[in-house]
């Protein structure tokens, strides 16, 4: 782990707040200054105030105190640094000048010493045009604990292992096996592992303009560039290959021979987790022509997005062997050529351009219609990565097109002054035309097993009628009902048989949602749902998944997704007035899903949750408030171990998911003390969560679970968070502001999933890595002074 000098952190803190606190005394010379030179006239001060907009500067410094890429997850602050604090908000023009000039411009900085910083200007003059350019930086900091003897640098494609890196023995048959796996690495292995820091980052700058035709027409036009770097995890599966020609593999490689009888080889489908490199670039341009009339308005529009990928592929060293009938691991150590290369082909590029024309038109101050089109093309059609146990391709690129048209139309009617009327229809299609061929390829796990699969390009057709009413009985009543009518097709073009589970699904929707005001402090409201959606299901269909076979994985089983479903969903609200000081709220909410016609799958879904909170201002410059809030959400399984698109299945087996979630929080604000100078904020809260699985297998009753976690209940996956903010803010003068605030932040989270990445717990066929929970106990102490001009 890294480690940093503390005493040098909080001497440099000690600096920046110095410099702040001198820059302080400073400023309110200057506001001074301007407070005398206008106080002859104060009411023209104050005529100035509102019509020239309000600018500040803020600067200052914040030490955060650990080292933790969960806690700067997105805010930049995931090292043990001071960090600089920047922010700004300047504007400006002849428009604030109080003549007739029409230029307005701004600048603005927010977060400029971290890196989720973000700045831009703009300059317009009204009614004619305007101008704008922005630049901002977001990092993902994925994870600061991720291990690997792989060399090379993150982000980048190539990665080796070091020329002291040995085999990997991943096979013990009989007494005379060399014990091995990635669970007996050596010592000199285990040296090899590099501590690695994952993330991606982005950057992204932009530029905008629009121009003014005449009074009613107006074109805008915006570019956008988003460059991102670094990489994100992803797991892969090695890939079979002979040692020098001992190992014969289907189909027969070059120098292979099909009388050898040895086995000793590169293992097949080992996993190895890998740093997917994100050398992204994504061009977007937007361009619209708007026209606004006295009773209608019109925009036509055109986006595009372009996607390219600076790698086409991921390179890694596969270090996995199998030994030989007698327990013979040949060649031992590393191989005098080198450790065989896999690869894995990265994010092919794409693009995609759409037509957009919208409108609308008002009959009259009641009645109202709007409504668009829009026809879009997405493309693919990077050249495939290819190795050589792959058959004869049909093709050497994907051709992938989907083409996507969307249409809306929607009227309203103000029928009465007490009742309201709406309806609408929207029509959704996205027809993938790519082409649909037959691929012959075999399995990374040596056996040279042939299979043959299908792509399938996906298509869907999606069409929605919604009518709505709103009736207000009287003052203190009213009732929105809604009816909603979706109906979805899918299907494949180019390809025989049916490639979905359900070729379509229909749902009707019932809304009703109510709201009463019991008296002057009290408001209630509550609402009720009820959709029923069914299934047309194929008997038979063409699983992509599922090389060479045709149908359901399991009789009876269909996705959740698509199953049919019946939904309720209910919920209540109160808000209390109790006091002009004391204000109480309360909510509610419960769903319940009920996969009725489900043989195998989700049988069931339900959450409910509860959320209070309240509102008491002890004076009139403070306040303080609470809340609380509980969430359950719970599912239902049944699957099966046998059985096939013809037979039904005997071997059932359930498993039942839960999720829970508990938080509470308070926080305080005070204003006016120290003469009416001084304020002070803060808030204290904590979040606890936790997820459960546990499962049944109804064919093995007597089966002991706790082994391997076949069935049982596995351990809770636990998260908490708390977190205590304090902020203080001292008003020097009319124009200065210096700021003081601490923030603390503790995660403790256990979840079992990272036992198997870590060294000497690992499968034997699986590299660790020695990823640890996210779990981190971090302090942050901000100081800042403002200017206000």
């Amino acid at each position: 782990m890294k480690t940093i000098n503390q005493s040098f952190t909080m001497d440099v803190l000690n600096v920046a707040v110095q410099g702040a606190l001198a820059a302080m005394l400073a400023m309110p010379l200057m506001a001074m200054a301007e407070d005398a030179a206008s106080a002859g006239d104060a009411s023209n001060a104050e005529a100035a105030e509102l019509k020239r907009p309000s600018n500040f500067v803020e600067i200052g410094a914040m030490n955060v105190t650990h080292e933790s890429a969960k806690f700067g997850e997105y805010n930049g602050l995931n090292d043990a640094r001071v960090y600089g604090v920047g922010n700004f908000d300047i504007r400006g023009g002849t428009a604030y000048e109080g003549n007739d000039g029409t230029v307005r411009w701004q600048a603005k900085g927010i977060d400029l010493g971290t890196t989720s910083r973000s700045m831009g200007a703009t300059v317009s003059n009204q009614g004619q045009w305007n101008l704008g350019v922005g630049y901002d930086e977001l990092r993902h900091n994925i994870t600061d604990s991720y291990q690997t003897p792989l060399q090379g640098n993150m982000g980048g494609s190539n990665f080796v292992l070091p020329n002291n890196f040995g085999i990997i023995n991943t096979s013990s048959p009989g007494s005379t096996a060399v014990n091995g796996g990635t669970r007996g690495l050596t010592a000199t292995q285990k040296a090899d592992f590099q501590n690695q820091d994952v993330y991606t980052e982005r950057k992204n700058k932009s530029f905008s303009a629009g121009y003014e035709l005449d009074s009613q027409t107006n074109f805008q036009f915006d570019y956008n560039r988003l460059d991102q770097d670094g990489a994100k995890l992803i797991s892969s599966a090695t890939e079979a290959r002979p040692y020098n020609g001992l190992l014969t593999l289907a189909p027969p490689q070059s120098g292979t021979s099909s009388s050898a009888t040895n086995k000793t080889y590169y293992v097949g489908q080992a996993i190895m987790v890998l740093m997917n490199p994100t050398k992204y670039q994504t061009d977007t341009v937007n361009m619209a022509l708007n026209w606004t009339g006295d009773q209608g308005r019109l925009s036509a529009s055109y986006f595009g997005s372009f996607f390219s990928d600076k790698n086409n592929g991921l390179s890694w060293s596969n270090p996995f062997g199998a030994q030989n009938g007698t327990g013979v691991l040949s060649p031992t150590g590393t191989p005098t050529s080198g450790f065989p290369t896999n690869t894995l082909s990265t994010a092919p590029d794409n693009q995609f351009q759409q037509l957009n024309l919208t409108g609308g038109y008002n009959f009259s101050s009641a009645t109202k219609l709007a409504g668009g089109l829009s026809y879009g093309r997405n493309t693919q059609d990077d050249s495939y990565l290819t190795n050589s146990l792959n058959g004869a391709l049909p093709r050497n690129s994907f051709d992938g097109v989907a083409i996507n048209t969307n249409a809306n139309l929607k009227l309203t009617n103000q029928a009465t002054k007490d009742l309201a009327l709406s309806a609408g229809v929207k029509f959704n299609e996205r027809d993938n035309l790519s082409s649909s061929n037959t691929y012959n390829w075999y399995a990374v796990d040596g056996t040279g097993t042939s299979y043959t699969a299908y792509n399938t390009p996906y298509s869907n057709k999606t069409y929605n009628v919604e009518l709505a009413g709103d009736y207000r009985f009287n003052s203190r009543n009213d009732l929105r009902v809604a009816y909603d009518y979706d109906k979805i097709q899918r299907w494949c073009n180019d390809l025989a048989g049916n490639c979905v589970s359900a070729a379509d699904n229909y749902e009707n929707r019932l809304g009703l949602d109510y709201r009463f005001k019991a008296s002057d402090s009290v408001n209630l409201n509550a609402g009720y749902s009820y959709g029923d959606r069914k299934a047309n299901t194929n008997s038979s269909y063409y699983n992509p998944m599922q090389a060479s076979t045709s149908g359901f994985d399991v009789n009876g089983f269909v996705p959740y997704f698509e199953a049919s479903r019946k939904e309720q969903i209910a919920k209540a609200g109160v808000n209390w007035q109790a006091t002009d000081r004391l204000d109480l709220g309360l909510t509610g909410r419960y769903l319940h899903d009920d996969y009725n016609d489900s043989t195998l799958g989700l049988q069931s879904g339900h959450t409910w949750s509860l959320n209070t909170d309240a509102t008491f201002s002890y004076s009139e410059n403070g306040t303080v408030s609470a809340y609380a809030s509980m969430q359950k959400r719970w599912r239902d399984m049944l699957n099966a171990a046998n059985g096939s698109a013809t037979t039904a299945p005997t071997q059932l087996w359930n498993n039942d998911l839960n999720d829970d979630e508990y938080s509470i929080g308070l926080n305080a604000k005070q204003k006016g003390l120290m003469g009416g100078k001084l304020e002070l904020l803060g808030d204290l809260s904590y979040v606890y969560g936790t997820s459960g699985y546990n499962t049944n297998l109804y064919y093995t009753p007597g089966t002991t679970c706790a082994t391997n976690l076949a069935c049982g209940s596995t351990p809770d996956i636990t998260n908490k968070l708390w977190q205590v903010k304090l902020n203080g803010n001292y008003q020097v003068n009319k124009h200065s502001k210096v700021g003081l605030g601490y923030l603390f932040q503790k995660l403790d989270s256990n979840d079992y999933y990272y036992n198997a990445y870590q060294t000497g717990y690992t499968p034997n066929t699986l590299l660790p890595t020695n990823q640890q929970d996210q779990s981190y106990s971090v302090n942050v102490v901000i100081a800042t002074y403002s200017y206000d001009f």
